[in-house]
């Protein structure tokens, strides 16, 4: 049911506020910068997680992503600029056809190019902002270990 996010770690639930709990995890240097986890010391990090099954403080639960958002997320972060990147420069080659200066007709291109991907991540961010709360693409308790 679940993809091996956050690797499928295993940790400790040290608080529980509803329907989310604070897991405590090992340290991991795989997963150090993604922004899910919060260090607490050398050794240790802390994670919001949705319960989807009651838990209680103490229990030793793993967790993890539903299934598809690790795929769905590098395809919005990947592919969606990739293709900013390319249709920027085909769209830089139709619009400046007529100002290429000779020895740099691809000048124009590649600034297009550029601001295409640039211009790329706006909808990312959008996107970002409206799923941040959507609990599928958030950490969940897989399971009680």
């Amino acid at each position: 049911m679940f993809e091996r996010g956050v690797h499928g770690e295993r940790g400790e639930v040290t608080a529980v506020h509803g329907e989310t709990a604070t897991v405590k995890i090992p340290a991991n240097k795989g997963c150090a910068r993604c922004g899910l986890c919060s260090p607490i010391s050398d050794t240790e990090m802390v994670v919001e997680a949705y319960a989807l099954k009651p838990v209680q403080v103490g229990d030793q639960v793993e967790i993890g992503f539903q299934p598809g958002v690790i795929v769905q997320s590098a395809f919005i972060l990947y592919l969606i600029p990739l293709m900013g990147l390319v249709l920027g420069y085909y769209a830089g080659r139709i619009l400046f056809q007529g100002l290429a200066v000779p020895g740099r007709e691809e000048l124009f291109p590649a600034l297009t190019s550029f601001a295409f991907l640039c211009a790329s991540f706006v909808p990312i961010i959008f996107y970002d902002r409206k799923k941040r709360g959507d609990r599928r693409f958030r950490v969940c308790i897989k399971e009680q270990a």
